[in-house]
């Protein structure tokens, strides 16, 4: 371990037009080669993967999802991934651009609940309506290739995204924000995350008061919005320490603290380890896994530019 995170962007190959490609998990490990697979990446695109055969683990930020026939998967831009046995399993693959889905379709699913999941097990899909839908998007990219089929995909592709957001159960990710302003204050949280560290900065950004937003975020997740905005600044902390050479001075000043001095207290706080202990913990722990991951039971340089091999 103490492979950077690998920035990995998205340049579809000669005949692929539109901003959705149908691939395959076969022709992206040949296209790609096998070392493309060994280093976390952060993917520039979306990934949806729908698993036909095989088993491994795919891991999103510390999270290990058991892959499975029937298992869908979604790792989203900006997310850190890291492949299992990729060679073990076998499927389509949809490689999309955020800007592929409408507008309005994201905030539909930004909407939907606080939390939108990874991995869908064949359980979660069977006798949902995404499980018609994907077939459907399957069908629409093999459609002779005109601005129209383009059009259709992305459309397909989207219904999809919708559908497989219903079909997780009901439960706290399930819950739909009560307010618009949570969403609003989730999206800023997302940009704004390394230079405003308080509830203040966000409520004055928003036009609401702390009491106000730190009101709607307990309602939404049962935390603070204090503790929301510490729970992401800990995530990326957590995710250039693992996976990155940089040293603790230099991933402070990228989180926006003036110290390591005052980084590493606030990382201890909230974590109950310094960032250099962290670090030396998931690295000893990997043992040619992804270091730092937990099981869910579900019964630095220049970027890489993946191109797959057309369908």
């Amino acid at each position: 371990m103490g492979q950077p995170i690998r920035p990995v962007r998205y340049e579809p190959p000669p005949g692929v037009t539109g901003e959705v490609e149908l691939t395959s998990l076969a022709r992206m490990r040949a296209r790609g080669g096998p070392r493309e697979f060994d280093a976390p990446q952060r993917l520039g695109f979306d990934l949806l993967v729908a698993v036909e055969t095989g088993r491994a683990v795919h891991t999103v930020d510390f999270t290990g999802h058991p892959l499975a026939p029937g298992d869908v998967l979604w790792v989203r831009a900006g997310q850190v991934q890291q492949w299992g046995a990729v060679a073990d399993i076998e499927g389509p693959a949809f490689l999309f651009t955020p800007s592929a889905i409408d507008p309005g379709t994201w905030e539909l699913i930004r909407a939907a609940g606080v939390a939108t999941p990874n991995h869908w097990a064949a359980a979660t899909v069977a006798g949902t309506p995404a499980a018609a839908a994907l077939p459907a998007a399957l069908a629409t990219a093999s459609a002779p290739v005109t601005g129209l089929r383009d059009a259709a995909l992305a459309r397909a592709l989207a219904a999809t995204l919708l559908l497989l957001v219903l079909a997780v159960p009901e439960g706290p990710g399930r819950r739909a924000p009560t307010h618009p302003a949570f969403v609003w204050f989730r999206d800023e949280l997302e940009k704004e995350f390394r230079t405003r560290h308080q509830v203040a900065a966000y409520a004055a950004r928003l036009g609401y008061s702390t009491r106000t937003l730190n009101r709607l975020a307990r309602d939404n997740t049962g935390l603070s919005a204090k503790q929301l905005i510490d729970e992401r600044i800990v995530l990326e902390a957590k995710r250039l320490l693992a996976h990155g050479p940089d040293p603790v001075a230099r991933i402070a000043a990228e989180l926006g603290f003036e110290d390591a001095s005052n980084f590493s207290k606030y990382f201890h706080h909230r974590t109950g380890t310094t960032p250099a202990a962290f670090r030396d913990h998931v690295r000893a722990a990997a043992g040619g896994r992804f270091p730092g991951v937990s099981a869910v039971d579900e019964s630095g340089g220049q970027a890489a530019v993946f191109r797959a091999t057309p369908p």
